[in-house]
C-alpha cells in the first residue's frame, strides 16, 4: 500500500461541487518537471496564472508518496472543458517515471476506478481528451491501460480463478452468510497444502 500524505486541509480551498456520479473519466497527468509537489506547483506556477484552486486530486511524488489533495466532490483545474467529469491524478516527471511512481499509480487509478464505478477504458493522458494539445502525459497510455487490465484480470492457476468465486455475476465471499440452490455440481478447490501454487479438488457440492 502507498503512502500517503493527506494536504486536503492545506491546499487552495475549491468553490465549486459535484456528485460523485458525475465523474466518468480518470486523467493522468505529468507536471513536466523533475520534482516538486502541490505547494512548489501552487506557488511558482497555478497562483500566477490566477487560479483558486489547483489542478489535481493527487500528485505522485517521485518516492511513490501520494499527495491527496483534493476530495472526489471537488472539481480542480486539470483540464480546461472536461473538470466538471474528470478525477485528476499527476504523475511528477517529464516523460520518466520511477517504479515506485507507477506502482502508486497503479494502485490509486484501480482504487478510483472501483469508486467512481468505471472502466479502464474511461483512464485517459491528458491529451487523449478532445480539445488538447499537449504531450502531458508523457507516457503511451496504451501500455498503462494494459497494465491495469491485467492487474484486474482474476489469476489463473490451470484454469481456475484464485482471486474469487463466482456464482454467475455474484461473487460469494469468505465469511458470507444466506442460502444458495445449487443448480449443477460445483467443484470447490483450495490451495495445496504440499505445493506452493498449486490447487487441489477437496469437495463437490453436489446439485439439489
Amino acid at each position: 500500500m502507498v503512502k500517503i500524505q493527506d494536504i486536503r486541509n492545506k491546499v487552495a480551498p475549491s468553490k465549486t461541487k459535484r456528485k460523485i456520479s458525475q465523474i466518468t473519466k480518470i486523467a493522468r497527468h505529468h507536471s513536466a518537471t523533475t520534482s516538486g509537489d502541490y505547494f512548489a506547483f501552487w506557488n511558482n506556477r497555478w497562483k500566477d496564472l490566477g487560479w483558486g484552486k489547483g489542478g489535481y486530486h493527487e500528485i505522485i511524488l517521485t518516492d511513490g508518496t501520494v499527495q491527496l489533495c483534493y476530495d472526489p466532490i471537488y472539481p480542480t483545474n486539470g483540464i480546461g472543458n472536461h473538470n466538471t467529469n474528470t478525477y485528476h491524478i499527476c504523475v511528477v516527471g517529464n516523460g520518466a517515471f520511477t517504479a515506485a511512481q507507477e506502482r502508486a499509480f497503479e494502485e490509486r487509478c484501480l482504487l478510483a476506478i472501483q469508486n467512481y464505478s468505471l472502466s479502464v477504458d474511461d483512464v485517459l493522458g491528458h491529451n487523449e481528451f478532445s480539445g488538447t494539445a499537449t504531450s502531458c502525459p508523457g507516457v503511451n497510455m496504451d501500455s498503462v491501460r494494459k497494465r491495469l487490465e491485467a492487474l484486474l484480470a482474476p489469476k489463473q492457476v490451470g484454469g481456475i480463478s484464485t482471486d474469487k468465486i463466482m456464482w454467475g455475476k455474484t461473487e460469494l465471499k469468505l465469511g458470507q452468510k444466506g442460502k444458495i440452490t445449487v443448480l449443477q455440481d460445483i467443484n470447490v478447490w483450495e490451495d495445496s497444502p504440499h505445493e506452493s501454487g498449486k490447487i487441489i479438488h477437496t469437495r463437490t457440492l453436489e446439485k439439489g
